[in-house]
């Protein structure tokens, strides 16, 4: 479907008091040293029957009074891009833009291009230079009285854990309810302190570079309900697996089909370290607190057996333990972040089909309620025709009854159609389902 958006209005929305001298300068982490720098987005879509209790200009003013209370608990969130080390915290604002879209959410969700989604962001998912800003934010207001929450935050910053943690906080400020909304703990900056002498080449997320691919990319999505869950959880093989696990291995298995060649098969899959130390840190910590895990699998085209791969997933996910959470740690940190280091890239082929894993699973971003009701579709990846060069991926997100998957496989031209042909995949997935109609509990297979 066509789409006509027009922009209404810009403008920077500041903290709703100053940040202390002392807060000025935000340090890096040396987690947030070692990943990349860009753009990565969550797009929240509320229907009319939600949002007609207010009109639009209403919602638009409450919506900026509570981000600027807000932003004085994530006041890293208003400031920019200072270096490779920092963000200045000068209180410059968030930009945030506000768009008008002529038609209706509901014929946009009955069968969403994806390729669309973009258009509710307000920037592209760019690489990210000093002098950006730190996050930016549009709200889209259709014909109808639907809306969608377009939002993006520098990975060099925020992982998805703080970028929902942010959103939660503000959709309760929005709601009245700040005192409940919760404050950042800016610990990881003091556990886990910067080095200055990080090189390029040894930053964690560039061991995959050479998996980098520019070209075509193709992004389907795929539900997989509670029964077909249980299906793959019945046959993993191994005790007790979770639903990431058994969801990971069987993406896996049909991307190694879809290759179809000689090359080994590398899976790395993003870890949330917060909850791998003891006790666990707070899911409010800020930051990025971030590793990933790495496997490789031999076999060729239907050789793979799903119960080695769930095996694979799970191995590979365990390395990263407490011990080596404690190794980064500390004045230390850099001598133990270069062991687990070294660590990771044995697991790595030097050539290999690269399919990377992120998960927001029990993130919670379905609870985002800024008083007039939660969201029916939240969605933490775009599909783009830009030319910059990409990894074959694979987001996961909970549905919106949490008792399933949402997954977004985005892959080289060349393995899409190979990939969206596998029988056992087509068996067990809806693909591309409108998320007007889709509830995980009444999927027919």
């Amino acid at each position: 479907m066509a789409i006509q958006i027009d922009i209404i209005s810009r403008e920077n929305i500041k903290p709703s008091s100053p940040t202390p001298l002392h807060l000025q300068t935000f340090n890096f982490s040396l987690l947030d040293q070692i990943l990349p720098s860009y753009f990565h987005p969550a797009v929240l879509y509320f229907l009319p029957e939600a949002t007609d209790s207010i009109d639009a200009s209403q919602r638009t003013q409450i919506l900026k009074h509570s981000l600027s209370l807000i932003l004085t608990r994530f006041y890293p969130f208003a400031g920019i891009i200072a270096d490779s080390f920092s963000i200045n915290c000068n209180d410059d604002g968030v930009p945030f833009v506000v768009a008008k879209v002529k038609g209706q959410l509901s014929d946009f969700l009955k069968i969403p291009d994806l390729h669309l989604v973009q258009n509710f962001l307000p920037n592209e998912l760019s690489w990210i230079l000093p002098g950006s800003n730190v996050s930016m934010i549009q709200v889209n207001y259709f014909d109808c009285g639907g809306m969608i929450i377009g939002v993006i935050v520098s990975h060099g910053v925020a992982d998805g854990t703080t970028l929902s943690t942010f959103l939660k906080a503000w959709a309760a400020t929005t709601a009245g309810r700040f005192d409940e909304a919760g404050c950042p703990n800016y610990i990881a900056q003091s556990l886990f302190p910067r080095s200055d002498k990080i090189s390029t080449d040894s930053r964690l997320y560039y061991t995959l570079e050479r998996f980098l691919i520019t070209g075509n990319y193709i992004t389907r999505r795929y539900i997989f309900d509670s029964s077909a869950i249980s299906m793959l959880k019945a046959k993993s093989g191994v005790k007790n697996p979770t639903r990431i696990e058994v969801v990971t291995a069987l993406i896996w298995k049909c991307f190694m089909a879809a290759c179809a060649n000689k090359l080994p098969s590398l899976m790395t899959h993003s870890v949330n370290l917060r909850s791998r130390a003891v006790p666990p840190f707070a899911p409010n910590c800020f930051g990025n607190l971030l590793w990933f895990a790495a496997a490789a699998a031999q076999g060729t085209e239907g050789t793979t057996d799903q119960a080695d791969l769930v095996t694979k997933v799970r191995e590979s996910i365990r390395r990263i333990d407490v011990d080596f959470m404690k190794r980064m740690q500390g004045d230390e940190g850099l001598i133990g972040y270069k062991k687990n280091l070294e660590e990771t890239k044995e697991q790595i082929p030097e050539e290999a089909n690269c399919l990377y894993f992120s998960s927001w699973c029990r993130f919670g971003v379905y609870d985002t309620d800024f008083g007039w009701g939660k969201p029916i579709w939240v969605a933490n990846s775009v599909s783009t025709d830009s030319y910059s060069p990409k990894l074959n991926n694979v987001m996961l997100l909970d549905t919106r009854f949490g008792d399933g998957i949402e997954v977004w496989v985005t892959l080289e031209e060349q393995y899409a159609a190979a990939f969206e042909e596998s029988e056992e995949l087509r068996t067990l997935t809806s693909i591309d389902p409108s998320p007007l109609e889709f509830d995980s509990r009444n999927l027919h297979l």
